[in-house]
Order: C-alpha cells, then sequence, then structure tokens
C-alpha cells in the first residue's frame, strides 16, 4: 500500500451494530462492535403505535405463527413478544451512548419531536448524528434538536450499480446529482450528506466539502472500496462489518479518530498516512 496525503480524520460506524449473527440492532451486536474498538454505532429508529422509538429497520415484524404486526400501529409489549432482543431507543442510548459516537437512521417520519425529547433527556446531543431520506424531517429536527448533526441520506436507486459513477461518461450524471444535492440538502438544513458508497466520487465529495457539507459513506464492506472513499475524502464509513473492515485498516496503518462528538471529528482537517 502506497502513502497517500489525500486521506482526512475518518470514523468507522457499525451499521445496525454490524453483527448479523448476533441479531441487528442488537445489544449483542453492538457489545460485540464496541469491544473490537469499533467507534461508532448506527441504528435503525422506529415509532410505535403507542409512541415508543424502538430499533427496528422493518415496517413490519412477522410472527412465528403467521400474521404481522405492522410497527407503527403496535404496542411496544406485542413487539417486545415478538422481538425479545428489541431495543428502545432510551435504552440504547443509555448503555451505549456514552461509550460509542450514535448515528440514529429515521425510518419514517412524523416522530422529529419525540426523537428529540428522548436525545435531550439523555443529555448529549452533541454525540448524535441522525440520517434520513427525508428532507423535511431534518428540516424538523434542526428547529428541535439543534446540536445533532444532520445528514440526509442518498442514493438509494444507485445500490444495484456495478460500479462507481465515474469517467467522462458519467459527467451529467454526476453534475445533475450535485445541482438536485444542493437544492436538498439547504431545504434539509443539513450539516452531511450520506452517500451510497457507488455514488462517491472525488470530484463530488470535493464539490460537497466547498459548499459546507461533509460526506460519510454506507454501506462499506470491501476494504479496497474503503480505501477509496476514505481517499475521495468521505469522513465516515458505515459497514455491515466494522470489526473485519478496522482489523484491515489497521494492517494500513489507518485508525479511526476517537471523538467525543461529531464537530470534533468533523472540524478535524489533518490528512493522514495510508
Amino acid at each position: 500500500m502506497t502513502r497517500s496525503r489525500t486521506i482526512r480524520p475518518f470514523t468507522l460506524i457499525a451499521h445496525r451494530g454490524g453483527s448479523a449473527a448476533r441479531g441487528e440492532n442488537s445489544a449483542e451486536g453492538f457489545r460485540a462492535a464496541l469491544a473490537a474498538g469499533v467507534p461508532a454505532l448506527e441504528c435503525d429508529v422506529r415509532q410505535t403505535g403507542d409512541g415508543t422509538l424502538v430499533l427496528l429497520h422493518d415496517g413490519v415484524v412477522p410472527l412465528p405463527g403467521g400474521g404481522r404486526l405492522v410497527v407503527r400501529h403496535a404496542s411496544l409489549e406485542a413487539l417486545r413478544i415478538a422481538v425479545p432482543e428489541l431495543l428502545t431507543l432510551e435504552e440504547f442510548l443509555e448503555e451505549f451512548g456514552a461509550q460509542a459516537l450514535v448515528n440514529l437512521d429515521l425510518k419514517g417520519s412524523g416522530y422529529e419531536r419525540q426523537l428529540a425529547r428522548v436525545v435531550e433527556r439523555w443529555g448529549h446531543p452533541e454525540r448524535v448524528y441522525v440520517t434520513s431520506q427525508h428532507a423535511a424531517s431534518l428540516r424538523r429536527l434542526a428547529g428541535v434538536l439543534p446540536l445533532a448533526y444532520r445528514g440526509l441520506s442518498h442514493g438509494h436507486t444507485f445500490t444495484r450499480m456495478p460500479r462507481p459513477v465515474a469517467g467522462r461518461s458519467a459527467f451529467p450524471v454526476r453534475s445533475l446529482m450535485a445541482f438536485q444535492l444542493a437544492l436538498t440538502l439547504r431545504l434539509a438544513r443539513a450539516d452531511v450528506v450520506a452517500l451510497q458508497h457507488r455514488v462517491v466520487t472525488p470530484w463530488l465529495t470535493r464539490w460537497l466539502r466547498l459548499q459546507g457539507w461533509q460526506v460519510t459513506s454506507w454501506t462499506v464492506n470491501d476494504p479496497r472500496e474503503a480505501m477509496r472513499l476514505l481517499r475521495a475524502g468521505v469522513r465516515a464509513l458505515t459497514s455491515d462489518v466494522p470489526v473485519q473492515l478496522l482489523q484491515s485498516l489497521t494492517n494500513w496503518q489507518l485508525r479511526p479518530t476517537i471523538a467525543w462528538t461529531w464537530d470534533e471529528l468533523f472540524r478535524q482537517t489533518a490528512v493522514l498516512p495510508a
């Protein structure tokens, strides 16, 4: 691996805890990621029918004997029976929020004020980075939870692309994407854009940074793709296999930055050797 002077301080985020074998969004998965030295944790957040914020990716939970529970209509009690390892957002923050930076990925909208109340009661909104596909949700959060970083998640339509958006033929696509992102990011009052990894190019990342937005990327599982993204200027990598990715980066003498707040991470500008 050659040395590079283009890698900025970055962090590594465990996607849903980063351990499907231990259960997505589970306490066991989060503990395993922390034990391995992963410095940030991501979880999905939905609201139940009785107003509790819980860590679930899917909006529908299948039942063992048939049938299903729609999360936004179901009670917390019913969901705990169906998903015994289910965590509420409050439980997640209380156990893990002081041990790692936190990325809360909103899987719906309309519960921004409830999320703000939970985070404010916990007491450390500066350790929270909220991502959403919904610009209106992020805009509402800017008013009720201003100390948390807000990231617009973008690029879901590119998840099946065979390779990064690169080359001369892709310039019109990149230019259109940049224009659309600029409009939506301003509408959302976002600080960050969370890009699907195939969308990221040095040109796009540099352009966004010059406009004042940081860039994070999901879902990054291949070490060489991780290196490409870091060289492009991405500041956080969200991974399904964070422990393995951390080991690969460590072998290349690259280590995630340990920061108490997201602001501390994003404001660091010193380059790292690769």
